[in-house]
């Protein structure tokens, strides 16, 4: 076995470039695309513009990983090998056990990462001589002394930024203006897949936000603590009745965006009234409501829609400041002013509630629609009047294709997936 100890002192950019040479065609990048894979990217692509590049595709990824990956083809114009768990595998696994099985213990979350990661993983790797990962000993302890340069299993395996710290990182992506996932402005510090990992709180660790529901300290029973989130009362925890488990939030806004009579009042209503029956402190601004009494007087020209919306963001910010979960249902056409919201709002879930023109033409009782199409009314949104769909919400809902329910049941995991709820299910599994 070759001693590659005379690597630890070269810096990332030499043992990139040196590893290129060395391998070719052989050598390639695994990409999860955080940050630590987009500066090893960034600096591989200088080397050598047509490095290869596979991620591995479990099949439970987040969305806005998939927008990162065409981002990043886009950029640097590599080809991105998409490495798959066995069908057959997966197949047995989620008959046997179920599609949710990681919940119920830690020896089925290891099946499933293994039949969906590892063994993809594997599978790649007799394919090569070399590969690189985003690797830093900061990390966490278990990877407080992973060497720059090391063979595993017949592969050398490369951790070019193992002593870089975080600041580092963020430094570099800042500098040379890499692509950013998404997730990280949420408060995912790490991305895997969609159910198993979730922002994180201040102060915890980096790696907190995987698998958070084996942490061993549960809480049961609804209370409000003293920075206004609600939790679930220790004392009450050998109270069987209460098989809702473990539920707790923090303040946070849920902006419902979309079409006229795409379902956005009936959605959030629903979410409001789960929320609520869990012991969350809910308020609800839908826009019709709204129009007769926070914005009476405004008119629909722009700068008065604008108005609305900055009016309506305002009271999400007071609420989600002091410990209450605002829901706003509304229209907001305009991106720009979304993204105004979003920053100044705390834990903004943008939720997009989609619906196609000739469905919602259908719906409509009134036959606004079709006077709108047919030139009658002016200045109506999503035909005359422009309607920007967010580019990367949260979660999409399409109300002609689903059933409230359906809908519910995605925002609802999608709020368990950014850890702004969590559900301890183990009395369930149990």
């Amino acid at each position: 076995m070759t001693d590659f100890r005379a690597y630890e002192l070269q810096p990332a950019s030499s043992l990139l470039a040196w590893a290129l040479n060395t391998y070719g065609d052989s050598f390639a990048l695994a990409c999860s695309f955080q940050k630590e894979d987009l500066v090893i990217l960034d600096i591989a692509a200088r080397v050598n513009p047509k490095v290869r590049v596979f991620t591995l595709d479990t099949g439970r990824l987040h969305e806005e990983t998939y927008q990162m990956m065409e981002e990043v083809r886009s950029r640097y114009g590599v080809v991105i090998e998409p490495c798959f768990p066995d069908r057959e595998e997966v197949e047995r696994m989620v008959t046997l056990h179920g599609p949710n099985l990681f919940y119920e213990s830690a020896e089925k979350r290891h099946l499933c990462c293994d039949l969906r990661k590892t063994r993809p993983l594997g599978r790649k790797l007799r394919e090569l001589r070399a590969w690189a990962t985003g690797l830093r000993r900061e990390q966490s302890s278990t990877r407080a002394h992973i060497p720059k340069v090391e063979e595993v299993d017949g592969v050398v395996k490369i951790s070019p930024l193992a002593d870089w710290t975080a600041s580092q990182v963020e430094e570099y992506t800042r500098e040379n203006r890499l692509p950013v996932h998404p997730l990280y402005s949420r408060g995912f510090p790490s991305i895997g897949c969609a159910p198993c990992t979730r922002a994180i709180q201040p102060g915890e660790d980096e790696r907190a936000g995987r698998w958070w529901w084996e942490q061993s300290n549960k809480e049961c029973g609804i209370h409000f603590a003293d920075d206004g989130s609600v939790r679930r009362n220790v004392t009450a925890k050998q109270n069987e009745e209460q098989d809702l488990g473990n539920f707790m939030h923090k303040g946070f806004t849920l902006w419902f965006t979309g079409l006229s009579g795409a379902g956005k009042s009936t959605l959030s209503q629903m979410v409001a009234r789960r929320l609520r029956e869990c012991g969350a402190e809910v308020e609800l601004l839908d826009g019709d409501v709204v129009r007769t009494r926070l914005s009476k007087g405004l008119g629909f020209s722009k700068e008065d829609r604008d108005e609305n919306i900055r009016r309506i963001g305002f009271v999400c910010e007071l609420l989600s400041n002091h410990g209450v979960i605002a829901i706003a249902a509304a229209i907001s056409p305009y991106r720009a002013l979304r993204d105004e919201v979003r920053r100044s709002v705390a834990n903004f879930v943008e939720i997009y509630v989609e619906c196609p023109i000739e469905v919602l033409a259908e719906r409509d009782v009134k036959g606004l629609y079709r006077k709108a199409l047919a030139g009658e009314i002016s200045n109506f949104t999503g035909v005359s009047d422009p309607y920007e769909p967010p580019l990367a919400p949260a979660v999409t809902v399409n109300s002609s294709r689903e059933t409230p329910e359906q809908s519910l049941d995605r925002i609802w995991a999608t709020l368990e997936n950014l850890g702004l709820i969590s559900f301890d299910r183990s009395a369930l599994a149990h």
